[in-house]
This record gives structure tokens, sequence and C-alpha cells, in this order.
């Protein structure tokens, strides 16, 4: 059991805002074949914390991600997963591509990014909206 990975899933769901009954629907979104209740391996956690950071760096809240996902389920049935991904990975490719207009993820820890971004006038990523 690596807990390096675990520390650095629970680091990210703290940043993002994103609370622990949130990571059961995360892991679901994330791990199709993830039945609840199973202990996840390290490569499952990794993959979450990955899925983490691109839903955060997307805008993504916690008070609307649930929302956002069930709306998938129901629009696109069979293709919820692709579609709800393909689309959370674009928008957060944009958000992070143009921090000066969306603010830094705030999954993104890196010391360089932030110190090339200090002067931004944006808001935090936290606080724009995923569309």
């Amino acid at each position: 059991m690596n807990t390096d990975a675990r520390n650095r899933l629970a680091a990210q769901a703290a940043a993002a805002g994103y609370p622990p009954d949130l990571l059961a629907l995360i892991v679901h979104a994330t791990l199709p074949g993830y039945r609840p209740g199973e202990r996840l391996v390290d490569q499952q956690i990794e993959q979450v914390a990955d899925a983490m950071q691109v839903l955060a760096q997307a805008g993504y809240r916690a008070g609307t991600l649930a929302d956002h996902i069930a709306d998938y389920r129901r629009r696109h049935r069979e293709e919820w997963r692709r579609r709800f991904w393909e689309r959370a990975l674009r928008i957060a490719c944009i958000r992070y591509s143009r921090p000066d207009t969306n603010g830094i993820s705030p999954c993104d820890t890196g010391a360089d990014r932030f110190a090339q971004h200090a002067g931004s006038q944006a808001a935090p990523a936290s606080t724009a909206r995923a569309t």
C-alpha cells in the first residue's frame, strides 16, 4: 500500500474543496469496474487523483459536480463517462492554458507555475464555473 498515493489524493481533495462523500462519486466516474466498498489499489488511487485534478482544473465545484454527472448519465446513458471526461478534459485544457483569465487550479501546487502567474488578477479556478 502506497501512502504517497493516498496522501496525494487526500491533499488534492482538500485543495479542490471536495468532501470525502464526493470521492465515491468521483471514483465511480473514473473507474467503471469499481464496486462500492472495494479497497482501491495504488494504480486506481493515482487514476482518481489525476481525475480529481482534471475536475478541479475544469472548475467543477463540490456543490455542482454530482448534478453534472447525473445529467451526463441521464442524457448519454452508456456513453456518459466518455462524453463527461471528453468535456472535462477539454475545459481543463482551456482553463490551464489561460490562468490569466481563469486562475490557477486549486490542485496546481507547482511553485514555478505560481511564480509565473503571481501577478495575475484572475479569480482562483475554484470560483469559476465549468460549462
